[in-house]
């Protein structure tokens, strides 16, 4: 066999290997959100942004680990750092160098408010299409179906997904004259990063409000 005959049956190859392991948008934007699932044991971190009219955009970063979460956020001329777990809340406020601790009215047993508008079932309540793939990423614009009734889904999202661990790379939507964005998404979180630690604030003043 000459040289370009070698040659092209590499190329066939390659190319009969590129169909075999072609995914639908549908089929990686599902595994995707089986890897999200797995920040519910092991603990997850992303940093979420928040553009609003007058106010302005509103960074934060956001650790979670089961049933504890540490956000800490930036915007209008402040730090403000939250922990909370399923019976106590913390907040550290920089404009004042206060950290306050308040009972939680109602007890959790689980952590609802970590999935920062991230829609369940975006296969199914979703038109995806491929617009764009590299090396390293799949680009997929995500278009919301005629029969998803839910108000709160997004009509839109543009999903950048890792091809090397299937997580979003960054997750862009709007809702209204919100723009929100979620990327650096993460796994493993220990425990000790969410957990309140007065010695973080020595000079703070700790208001007990239990």
């Amino acid at each position: 066999m000459n040289v370009k005959h070698v040659v092209m049956a590499l190329a066939a190859s390659l190319i009969a290997g590129t169909i075999l392991s072609a995914q639908t948008p549908e089929e990686i934007v599902q595994k995707m959100s089986t890897e999200m699932q797995k920040g519910d044991t092991e603990g997850f971190a992303m940093d979420l942004s928040i553009k609003m009219p007058i106010i302005g955009t509103v960074t934060a970063h956001n650790l979670i680990n089961e049933k504890k979460m540490r956000s800490t956020i930036v915007g209008m001329d402040k730090t403000t750092i939250n922990w909370s777990d399923p019976t106590t809340k913390w907040e550290y406020d920089s404009s004042t160098e206060e950290v306050t601790i308040t009972a939680k009215e109602s007890p959790t047993t689980e952590n609802n408010d970590t999935d920062y508008g991230i829609p369940d079932g975006i296969v199914k309540g979703y038109k995806l299409k491929l617009i764009k793939e590299t090396p390293d990423a799949w680009y997929i614009v995500c278009k919301k179906a005629r029969d998803n009734k839910d108000k709160d889904d997004p009509k839109k999202m543009e999903l950048i997904v890792s091809k090397a661990t299937y997580l979003p790379i960054c997750i862009s939507s709007k809702r209204s004259v919100i723009s929100v964005r979620i990327e650096n998404y993460t796994l493993g979180v220990p425990e000790s990063s969410v957990t309140f630690d007065a010695a973080e604030f020595p000079s703070a003043k700790i208001i007990d409000n239990r």
